[in-house]
Order: C-alpha cells, then structure tokens, then sequence
C-alpha cells in the first residue's frame, strides 16, 4: 500500500513539473543579462530590414524583419526590436530561444500617415562555459524607410530619387528631428540637466558603436557600457515605463531615448518621453 501512495506521490510531482516548466522558463526571460564578452563567439548574420509592400492614396504597408545568427550554438539567444515612427515607438518584437543559434523574426505595419520610419534591434547570445563561467556575444542593427505620397499613391524609399521624394524627405526629417529635440530638451529642463556636459547619442544612432567607441572610451569598454544599457532599456523600457506613481505603462507611442554620456565618465542617463508627454529619466553609473 505504501508502495503504490509513493508512485502515485512520484506521477504528481512530475505532472506538476511539466505543468510548471513553461511558466518558469518564461519568468527567466523577463530580463537581459550582459556577461563579459567572448571573442570567440560571433554574429555572422544581425540584420533589421524594412520593405515597402504595397500602398494605396490612403494607406500603405511594410514588412518588418529581424534575423540573426550566432556563430555557434549558444545556451541562450534573444533579439529585441522596436520601430519608430516620426520618432515615436509604433511597434516591438521579441523571441528568445534556448541551445540555439538563428532567430528570424516579422511583422507586416500598416499606416495611413506619412512616416519616417526607424527600426533598431538587440541581438544577444548568453554563452555558458561552465557552471560558474558565463559570456555574451552582441550586435545592434538597424534600417529606415521613408514613406509618402507621391504622385497617386503612397511609397516608400530610402535614398530620394527626384524632387518630390527630396521634399518629402526633408520634410519629415525636419518634423522627427523638431519633436525629438523637443523631448530632449524638455526632460533635460525638467531634470535640470545642462547638455554641456554630455555627449548625446539617439538610440538609432547607438547602432553606429557596433565597432567604433564611444567618446572617451576604449572599444571593449563602449561594449560593456552597451550590453549593461540595452539591460536596463529591455526592463525599464521595452518591457514597460515605470511613471512617476509607480505605474508601469506601455512604452508604446512613447518617444525614441536619448542616452546622455556624461563627460567625466561616471555614469549616463537615458531620457524619453512617454506616450502622454511626461518625462522619463533612467540612470546608469559606469564602473
């Protein structure tokens, strides 16, 4: 009798642990960890790409996506992506995988306004040596697109092919480019923070550090100063905006981050603007 109560005891806890694997896993991935990086391990593909499908007069869509793929297979891999649009976050994705080494994600968007559209992704192996020996390998990529009506109907383009495709460009450069800076220095304002004493870097222009440093850094120093930065981003930005009141919103229709390296190297803050206009600030101290 005590034998057959035993394995009855023994066929639970091994339902319960099926049942509960799935539940643990995805709590481990609610978060980003940078670990030293190994040159050993690389990318051999990290790209993002936006194509423009098809439009109307009234409306257009593109196709969005993200793939990549380590050099080896690695204990854990995920990518991270956004999309902006006239400098607001308009969509995310997202996929991690275990003993892996490709992640190819997609998205179709649809929009009936003209648009420059930023896309800029994170992608990120955890690589385990042993039992207490863990490296990463990262790369940051990126792609933009303009969209307009011209002529009949809307299309899309990167490089402008004739006037009316120069004008739109400008067009909707000059309207990103007032409203970021306008966030920008609104939240610097509010948290009484003087520009002078920062270098000041865009998010999308963060995927220009792939291979050159940032100011007043080695290489292996930017990289380390990266990894850390897109951890906290994929928890106090991707994942939600912790508001002043302590409630956690969205980060959609939120503005695109600046990240303010301050000039005596001690620490950097990211600032943004959520999608109701109030003011973010993150910091991270640099060791």
């Amino acid at each position: 009798m005590k034998w057959k109560i035993s394995i009855y005891l023994l066929i639970i806890i091994l339902v319960i642990g099926i049942i509960y694997q799935p539940f643990v896993k995805k709590e481990a991935r609610e978060s980003i960890t940078f670990f030293p990086l190994d040159s050993s391990f690389s990318f051999s593909k990290a790209t993002t790409d936006l194509s423009f499908v098809k439009g109307t007069p009234t409306s257009y869509e593109l196709l969005w996506k993200v793939n990549s793929e380590t050099s080896e297979r690695v204990y854990l891999r995920q990518d991270i992506a956004m999309i902006f649009e006239n400098g607001k976050l308009i969509n995310k994705m997202t996929e991690w995988k275990t003993s892996a080494k490709s992640i190819d994600l997609e998205k179709d968007i649809k929009s009936t306004d003209p648009g420059l559209w930023e896309a800029i992704s994170y992608h990120q192996g955890e690589i385990h040596l042993n039992e207490e020996k863990y490296r990463s390998v990262q790369q940051m990529s990126h792609d933009f697109l303009y969209t307009s009506v011209i002529g009949q109907s809307y299309s899309g383009f990167q490089t402008p092919n004739n006037a009316l495709e120069r004008r739109a460009k400008n067009a909707l450069d000059e309207k990103t480019n007032q409203y970021l800076q306008g966030t920008l220095t609104q939240a610097a304002n509010y948290y009484q923070i003087d520009l002078n004493n920062y270098n000041v870097i865009s998010l999308e222009s963060l995927t220009d550090y792939n291979v050159k440093s940032l100011p007043g850094f080695s290489q292996a120093k930017s990289q380390e100063i990266i990894g850390k930065l897109w951890e906290g981003l994929y928890k106090n930005y991707f994942l939600g905006i912790t508001t002043k009141n302590g409630q956690k919103i969205s980060p959609i229709g939120s503005s695109m981050p600046f990240i303010l390296i301050s000039k005596d190297k001690k620490y950097l803050f990211v600032l943004l603007q959520t999608a109701n206009g109030e003011n973010i600030q993150l910091i991270q101290y640099i060791s």
